[in-house]
C-alpha cells in the first residue's frame, strides 16, 4: 500500500473530534509502518517497499550463526557453505609459496563451481575492488579483507543477478552487511588451538563502539588476529607422489648416496618428498578498522559514510625449489663417488645435476586495503532516492624471503666452484646460499572508483496494487597492475616466473526494475540492465521472476535471466605466471608421446606451466533458471526447495589440456628449449623426450552446464522445561556438471570427482545440519558438515579410484556469566576426523575440499558495557 492509498480514502470525510484524533493516530502509525517497509532492501533486488518474502532464493546468516558453527574466518564459513563447497572456492589453507596455488594470504568464494570470477561479492550492496593478483584464471575479491568482527550478516543469493548488479553475478551474489547504528561498547577476546602436539594457535581481539548524538551515530570496529602456521609435517600425511633428483654422468643417471639409504627408484633417481614441507595453514597477522557514520540532516534526508582499512601480513610455504646445473669437470665440488664414475671412461667430463635447494621456499606477503564511501539518501513526495561515491584500493606485496635463487647467480657460482649442487645443496654454508638468493619483490595494485544513484517509488496503480519501480545508474573506473622484479619477469629465478602487466577501463550502466502485481496472489518482478565497457563493448541483460502465493504459507516462485562476465583485467593484461603441472605417462595416456624414458618409468611427470594473458578475450555469457517453493508448514517449521540450472558459454580459462592436445596433434610446437617457442603456446621436452615446460594462456575455451537442487529447512521447538531448540538442515544436490573445452569438443562430465592438474573437487552432494539450544543463560550447538564421496582424480595412484565421504562435527557451548559477560567455547572437527585418502593429489588428500587441521578448540570472552 502506498502513501497515496493511505491518504486518499480519508480525505474529505467529516469526523468527530475524538474520531478525528483516533484517525490521525492511526494514520501516523500506518505511515510510520509504511516508511519502515520502504527502507527495506534485500539482496537480489533494488526495489524498496515490496514484501519480498519468498521472491528470491536468499539465505541469511548472522555473525552469531557463523561463530556458533565453529568458524574462525569468513573463508572457512564460505568453504563449508553447500552452494560454495565446490570448484573455485579457496582459503589460505593449502596455499603454497612459489607460483602454485592461490595468491598468498588470500581467500575467495565460488558459487555452483562456476569460479570466483562468476560470483559477485558486495559490501553493503556495493562492489569492492578485486585483488591485484588473480587465482589462476579467476579474478576474485579477497574476503580476508573483510573482518568477521565487522559483519552483521551475510546474504547469499543463489540465482543469476547480472540484470540487477551487472558483471560477475552469473552464479549469484555474496553480500556482506556490516554492523552499524550500534550503541554502547563491546570487547571480545578469543584464543584457540588444535588439540594435537603442534602449535596452530590463534589469538583474536575485537572492540566495537557506538557513539550517538541526537541526529547521528558512529560505529567503530577494531579487530586484531594472529595465527600460527601448521605444516604437513605436523600430520601423518600419506604422500602419494614424490618428485625425484638425479646426477647424470657420461649420459647415465645415478642416485646420490643421500637418498633412500642408498636405494634408488626407477631411472636411478632419488625420491624427494616436497609435500611434507608445505603448510596446511600458514601463519598471519591481520589488523583492521571499520567505521560507519549516519547523520540525519532533516526529516527526509540522511548522510551516510563508510570506511574500512585492513592490513594482512603473513607467509606461504613450499618445498625447496628444483634446479639443474652443469658442473665443470674440474670443479672442486664434485664428490669422490662421482669423480670415480666420471673417470671410468678415461676422461673427465662435465656432470649434470638435477636436484633441489636445501631450504623451504617462503613468501612473505603484505596485503593492505582501504575502502571509503560517502552518500546521501532521502525522499520527496512518495519517492526515495540514494546516491554515493566510493573509492577502494588494494596494495599487495610479495617478497621471496627464503628458498628463491637467482638462476644466473647459481650458474656463475657453480662454474666458479663456489656452489656445491650435490647432496641437495646442504654442504654449502649459509653465507654462500644467502649470496645466491633473491627477494624478487612482486607488487600489485587494484583501484576502483564508483558513483551510483537510484530513484524508487510507485509508477501507477493496477487493480491488484501499485507498480513499484527503481531506476538507476552507475559509473566506475578500474585499474590493476602487477609489477614483479625484472629478475622474475625474465625467468631469472628458479621455480618462479612473472612479467609486468597493467590494464584499466571505464564502465557505465543504467538499469530499471519493476514489481508488477497481477492479482492479489500473483506478482512479477522485471529487471533490465545495460552495461558498457571501454575495452570490449556493451551487454544487455534481462530478468523476469514470478511469485504465486498459493496460500498464506505457501509460495511458488520461478525466474529466468541472462548474465555476463566481462573479462577481468588480470586476464586481459596478465603477464607470465609460472606454476606446476602434471602429465599422466601411463601406457595408453593421450599424452604418452610427451613422456620419455623417465616418464614411462615413473608413470607421471611434473613440469613448469607458463601462463600469459590475452587482450582479445570477449565476455562470458550465461542463462540462469530457478524454480522453487517456500512453505511455512507450521508456524515453527519452514521449508524451501529450489531447482536451478546454469548454461555458461564463452568461458575464459586456462586450459592446459588444450595446449597439450595441440602438442600431441602437431598443431603446437614441441621443441627442446624455451627460446625455440618464439612466444607461441607449446611444449618443451628434454633430451630424453620428457616434457618439462609448457606455455599456455587464457582463452574463451567453451561452455559448461550445471543443474541441481537446494533444500533448506528450519524448525523451532519451544519447551517450558528444556528450553528452545532450533533445528536446521541445508543441502545442495548437483545433478550434472558438464564442460566442453572447445565448441567442437565432446562434453566432459566433471561432477563427483577430482579433475585437472590442480585436482579440483566437485562433490555431487554437500549438506550442513544441526541443532542450536537455548536455555536461560546457556546456549549450545552441534553442527554436522557432510561431503559426499568422489571419484579419485586424473592421476590415480596405487589402484585407488574413490575418495570416501567426509562427515565432521562442530560444537559450541555458551554461558552468559552475567548480563554483560559471556563465555563461548567452540570446537571444530569435534571427533578429530582425518580427511579421506585421495591418491591423485600428491599430498594424499583433496585439499580443495577437505583439510588436515584436525580438532580445534576456541574460547571467546565477550563483555558489553
Amino acid at each position: 500500500m502506498s502513501k497515496w492509498s493511505l491518504i486518499v480514502p480519508v480525505a474529505g470525510l467529516c469526523l468527530s473530534p475524538i474520531a478525528a484524533a483516533m484517525q490521525q493516530a492511526q494514520d501516523a502509525q500506518q505511515t510510520e509502518q509504511q516508511q519502515d517497509v520502504e527502507t527495506i532492501q534485500v539482496t537480489g533486488s533494488r526495489l524498496k517497499g515490496v514484501d519480498m518474502e519468498g521472491a528470491n532464493p536468499v539465505q541469511v546468516f548472522s555473525q552469531e550463526d557463523i561463530v556458533d558453527r565453529g568458524h574462525l574466518t569468513i573463508g572457512s564459513f564460505l568453504r563449508d557453505l553447500p552452494q560454495a563447497a565446490t570448484a573455485g572456492t579457496f582459503t589460505t589453507n593449502g596455499n603454497v609459496g612459489g607460483a602454485d596455488g592461490a595468491p598468498a594470504g588470500s581467500a575467495g568464494v565460488s558459487l555452483r563451481g562456476l569460479g570466483s570470477s562468476s560470483t559477485l561479492v558486495l559490501v553493503n550492496g556495493r562492489r569492492v575492488n578485486v585483488s591485484s593478483f588473480a587465482n589462476g584464471s579467476d579474478s576474485f575479491v579477497n574476503v580476508n579483507n573483510i573482518p568477521m568482527a565487522a559483519i552483521e550478516r551475510v546474504d547469499v543469493l543463489t540465482d543469476g543477478a547480472s540484470s540487477v548488479y551487472g558483471s560477475d553475478a552469473i552464479a549469484g551474489v555474496i553480500n556482506f552487511i556490516l554492523r552499524d547504528d550500534y550503541e554502547g561498547h563491546e570487547l571480545s577476546l578469543m584464543y584457540g588451538d588444535d588439540t594435537a602436539s603442534s602449535d596452530a594457535s590463534r589469538v583474536n581481539a575485537t572492540y566495537v563502539g557506538g557513539f550517538s548524538t541526537k541526529n547521528s551515530n558512529t560505529t567503530v570496529i577494531l579487530d586484531v588476529v594472529k595465527q600460527n602456521a601448521l605444516f604437513n609435517s605436523d600430520r601423518p600425511i600419506d604422500v602419494t607422489y614424490e618428485s625425484n633428483t638425479f646426477v647424470e654422468i657420461d649420459g647415465t643417471e645415478y642416485a646420490e648416496p643421500y637418498c633412500n639409504d642408498g636405494t634408488a627408484v626407477a631411472g636411478e633417481r632419488c625420491d624427494y618428498d616436497y609435500v611434507i614441507q608445505r603448510a596446511i595453514q600458514p601463519d598471519y597477522d591481520n589488523m583492521g578498522a571499520t567505521l560507519s557514520h549516519i547523520y540525519r540532516i532533516d526529516d527526509t534526508t540522511e548522510f551516510f559514510a563508510e570506511a574500512m582499512y585492513q592490513q594482512n601480513e603473513g607467509h606461504a610455504y613450499d618445498s625447496g625449489a628444483a634446479f639443474s646445473v652443469t658442473v665443470p669437470a674440474d670443479s672442486p665440488m664434485i664428490p669422490d663417488w662421482a669423480k670415480q664414475i666420471d673417470q671410468q671412461d678415461g676422461s673427465e667430463d662435465p656432470i649434470y645435476v638435477d636436484s633441489r635447494f636445501p631450504d623451504r621456499r617462503t613468501q612473505s606477503y603484505t596485503d593492505e586495503s582501504i575502502r571509503v564511501l560517502a552518500g546521501l539518501r532521502g525522499e520527496f513526495d512518495y519517492w526515495q532516492w540514494e546516491t554515493a561515491l566510493a573509492y577502494g584500493k588494494t596494495e599487495n606485496e610479495i617478497l621471496h624471503t627464503g628458498g628463491f635463487y637467482s638462476v644466473a647467480a647459481v650458474d656463475a657460482a657453480t662454474a666458479a666452484g663456489e656452489f656445491n649442487p650435490f647432496n641437495l645443496g646442504r654442504d654449502n654454508s649459509e653465507a654462500v646460499l644467502a649470496s645466491l638468493r633473491t627477494l624478487a619483490p612482486r607488487r600489485g595494485e587494484s583501484e576502483l572508483t564508483s558513483f551510483d544513484f537510484n530513484l524508487s517509488g510507485d509508477l501507477f496503480q493496477l487493480p491488484a496494487g501499485y507498480v513499484k519501480s527503481v531506476f538507476g545508474g552507475e559509473y566506475r573506473t578500474e585499474e590493476i597492475w602487477d609489477n614483479p622484479a625484472d629478475i622474475a619477469a625474465n625467468n631469472g629465478v628458479f621455480a618462479l616466473g612473472a612479467s609486468q602487466a597493467a590494464a584499466d577501463r571505464d564502465q557505465y550502466a543504467v538499469y530499471g526494475e519493476f514489481h508488477v502485481p497481477l492479482t492479489d496472489t500473483i506478482d512479477t518482478i522485471w529487471a533490465l540492465r545495460y552495461d558498457h565497457y571501454s575495452d570490449f563493448g556493451g551487454d544487455t541483460n534481462p530478468k523476469v521472476s514470478i511469485r504465486w502465493r498459493a496460500t498464506d504459507d505457501l509460495v511458488l516462485r520461478a525466474s529466468a535471466s541472462t548474465g555476463f562476465r566481462a573479462p577481468s583485467l588480470n586476464q586481459l593484461g596478465a603477464g607470465t605466471s609460472l606454476s606446476a603441472a602434471y602429465v599422466d605417462c601411463e601406457a595408453g595416456s593421450p599424452y604418452a608421446s610427451l613422456c620419455g624414458d623417465n616418464g614411462a618409468a615413473l608413470g607421471e611427470l611434473e613440469l613448469d606451466q607458463e601462463t600469459i594473458g590475452n587482450p582479445n578475450l570477449k565476455a562470458e555469457n550465461s542463462t540462469a533458471y530457478n524454480t522453487g517453493v517456500s512453505w511455512n508448514i507450521t508456524e515453527n517449521w519452514q521449508v524451501t526447495a529450489d531447482y536451478w540450472r546454469y548454461d555458461h558459454e564463452d568461458i575464459v580459462d586456462i586450459d592446459a589440456n588444450t595446449t597439450l592436445d595441440a602438442c600431441v596433434a602437431g598443431n603446437a610446437p614441441v621443441v627442446n628449449t624455451i627460446a625455440e617457442l618464439n612466444g607461441e603456446f607449446g611444449c618443451v621436452v628434454d633430451g630424453d623426450g620428457d616434457i618439462f615446460y609448457m606455455r599456455t594462456g587464457y582463452f574463451n575455451v567453451g561452455e559448461q552446464t550445471t543443474d541441481g537442487l537446494d533444500i533448506n529447512t528450519n524448525y523451532d521447538l519451544d519447551t517450558d522445561a528444556y528450553g528452545q531448540f532450533k533445528l536446521f538442515a541445508t543441502a545442495t544436490k548437483t545433478f550434472s556438471y558438464e564442460r566442453k573445452a572447445t565448441e567442437d569438443a565432446e562434453p566432459e562430465d566433471l561432477l563427483g570427482r577430482l579433475s585437472g592438474a590442480a585436482e579440483i573437487a566437485r562433490p555431487d552432494f554437500v549438506a550442513d545440519f544441526g541443532v542450536q539450544w537455548y536455555q536461560g543463560a546457556i546456549d549450545a550447538s552441534l553442527i554436522g558438515h557432510y561431503v559426499s564421496s568422489m571419484g579419485d582424480g586424473d592421476f590415480q595412484w596405487g589402484g585407488n579410484t574413490e575418495v570416501d565421504s567426509w562427515l565432521t562435527w562442530n560444537a559450541s557451548f555458551g554461558y552468559q556469566i552475567m548480563d554483560n559477560h559471556k563465555l563461548l567455547l567452540t570446537v571444530s572437527n569435534l571427533l578429530d576426523e582425518e580427511p579421506p585418502y585421495a591418491s591423485s593429489p600428491t599430498n594424499g588428500y583433496a585439499s580443495s575440499i577437505h583439510d588436515w587441521m584436525g580438532r580445534e578448540v576456541g574460547l571467546r570472552y565477550t563483555v558489553n558495557f
